[in-house]
């Protein structure tokens, strides 16, 4: 990986407008840009030092598994906070063979919006059968998030998975005749049906399933505690274990599951945290590729 990686950190935490913290220990410079992140958003975590030993680190109670950049000895991974964590101040604990030393971060309130919909009921409400279904692929699916690879498998810039107009923003809440909804865990982007769907980013496929909200579903674990979906496919390329490249094409789009038209829902998971696609995407176009 190039040094215009670790340049750019230096900048960014100097001459953005953004707030950034730079935190010093005998043998390492940590820093985390930004130093404030809302709601469903992410944070770059650099640690400058020597040796081939990662530090260890932990987040909200969960190990950070870092990547090791042997030109400028640095070791970086992201960090994030759920789309429902509790606004407030949360330790990030960092170690090595001689040293510990405990960052408070803050997570701040964000508003993505709200929608009101009014729907037939036969819509909203679902008979005892499709009911068991669902909450049996929703068990599933946390099942395949509680497990990563521990070595990251990414690297440099994170791509988007189709090139079409975004129509369902991450984050925003639903009420649906009056009754609140779970907010929007992932991007809608516009994709007539047959689009081919690319992989943001190197890794293995860890389920491909039909679903009944989402449709024709594919998980990708990327290592490091980072997943990604795609959801409502019309067309699976790829199977479960199968290694992938960034880049390659998994599928097309469609409108399976229960959705009234063809559109790709994009999502991301790190360390189990909902957080939003295109902040991750934004923050890496900073990373070379090797």
């Amino acid at each position: 990986m190039k040094k215009s990686i670790y340049l750019f950190l230096i900048i960014a935490l100097f001459l953005l407008q953004s707030p950034s913290v730079v935190f010093s220990l005998s043998e390492a410079d940590i820093s985390i840009v930004p130093s404030e992140i809302g709601q469903g958003e992410i944070g770059f975590l650099t640690i400058l030092k020597g040796g081939d030993v990662m530090p260890e680190v932990s987040w909200m109670g969960k190990k950070i598994s870092l990547v090791h950049d042997n030109e400028e000895s640095i070791w970086f991974n992201f960090i994030g906070a759920d789309l429902t964590t509790e606004p407030g101040r949360y330790k990030l604990e960092i170690s090595d063979n001689h040293n510990y030393h405990k960052v408070m971060m803050s997570v701040l309130s964000k508003d993505y919006g709200t929608i009101r919909l009014n729907l037939p009921e036969k819509m909203v409400s679902l008979d005892a059968e499709t009911l068991k279904r669902a909450r049996k692929e929703s068990k599933r699916m946390k099942e395949v998030f509680s497990s990563s690879a521990e070595r990251p498998h990414w690297y440099g810039e994170w791509l988007r998975p189709v090139p079409g107009k975004i129509v369902g923003p991450f984050g925003r809440k639903s009420i649906i005749n009056n009754m609140k909804r779970a907010p929007h865990s992932g991007v809608d982007f516009r994709a007539a049906k047959g689009t081919p769907v690319k992989a943001t980013n190197k890794g293995k496929v860890v389920l491909v399933n039909n679903h009944f909200f989402s449709g024709l579903t594919a998980v990708i674990d990327h290592g490091g505690g980072i997943h990604s979906m795609y959801f409502h496919l019309d067309y699976s390329f790829v199977n479960v274990d199968q290694s992938i490249e960034k880049g390659d094409i998994i599928g097309l789009s469609g409108s399976t599951g229960r959705v009234t038209g063809p559109h790709l829902h994009f999502g991301i998971r790190l360390n189990g945290n909902r957080v939003n696609p295109l902040n991750l995407i934004e923050i890496s176009k900073s990373l070379e590729e090797k």
